[in-house]
């Protein structure tokens, strides 16, 4: 049985990332900021996969604390294949705010707290495991979840937690920007370092609630939700669709890391391999958005050590 960690699991792509792969067998580990939205999404999980294997651990992305109370938990599990970088701030304010540190709370929400959660998982992500029987692949995963606002609003490096500039659409943009610049430069650093880990992209496209399926104190779609839903058609789909993509970054054998996977239809559909946006591949930003996040953060990822 394989185990797999996903961030903002209590609703959402997340929830449905964790219920299907509680439904192929592996075991899940939860990590969200309220014992009450956890334990719900325990039990909806159950109902729906009776046998599943589930366990939780409360996680305040913004706070240094619960990241590494959170990491501590995880790295003394037996394994770790694979986590899902899903928690975010979706909605940000009007005006700008900051965490308890002084950083624009988008971004320490959606990229600062994962990147500091990847870098203190990372010896649990590349230790030795035990072999399962059906196992084709020695390598873990880590899975950011991108956001198709990347494409629709650049980003500014020299004003990277909006401290000048501050609209709500664009700070929540910036902050996937930086967490998909960061998710392709772990891939390369793995890679150079010859590390046994893995990590890839995917765009989930335009998940809405009217199209996702009802879950008790989970997922409850309104009426109205519902209607919309389906005057949106070809343009969206359901959470669990999206929750789809993310699981098939996490478990298939069909990708590898550095990819980048999103819907067939852009907004829409099963999981297909895209190409990267450019500033995705500009390893010069990405170079110098990792040195100012280390600073953000304290984190620091020592591949070529770990793995020598």
């Amino acid at each position: 049985m394989k185990t797999f960690a996903i961030t903002g699991a209590t609703q959402g792509v997340g929830y449905f990332a964790a219920e299907e792969l509680a439904r192929r067998g592996h075991h899940v580990v939860l990590l969200g900021r309220s014992v009450e939205k956890l334990n719900r999404a325990l039990i909806s999980i159950t109902e729906q996969v009776p046998d599943a294997s589930t366990s939780r651990i409360l996680l305040d992305l913004t706070s240094s604390e619960s990241i590494a109370s959170a990491a501590t938990s995880l790295s003394a599990r037996e394994r770790l294949d694979g986590v899902l970088l899903n928690a975010a701030h979706v909605s940000p304010g009007a005006h700008r705010e900051q965490d308890s540190q002084g950083r624009e709370l988008t971004m320490s929400t959606n990229h600062l707290g994962h990147f500091e959660l990847t870098a203190q998982l990372m010896d649990a992500l590349l230790a030795a495991k035990p072999v399962l029987d059906d196992e084709t692949s020695e390598k873990s995963r880590v899975v950011a979840v991108g956001s198709l606002a990347t494409r629709i609003y650049p980003f500014d490096l020299e004003d990277w937690q909006s401290t000048h500039l501050y609209e709500p659409k664009r700070a929540y943009a910036a902050s996937k920007h930086a967490l998909e610049m960061f998710t392709f430069e772990l891939d390369r650093r793995l890679q150079a370092a010859g590390a046994p880990v893995e990590a890839l992209v995917v765009d989930p496209g335009i998940p809405v609630n009217g199209a996702t399926p009802a879950r008790a104190g989970v997922s409850e779609p309104t009426a109205w939700q519902r209607f919309a839903s389906r005057l949106a058609g070809p343009f969206a789909h359901g959470k669990h669709r999206a929750a789809a993509i993310a699981v098939h970054a996490l478990t298939s054998d069909a990708v590898a890391g550095g990819d980048y996977l999103g819907p067939a239809r852009t907004l829409r559909g099963t999981p297909v391999k895209l190409d990267k946006p450019a500033t995705q591949r500009d390893r010069e930003r990405a170079t110098r958005l990792w040195s100012l996040s280390e600073a953000s953060t304290s984190a620091t990822f020592r591949l070529s050590e770990t793995v020598s």
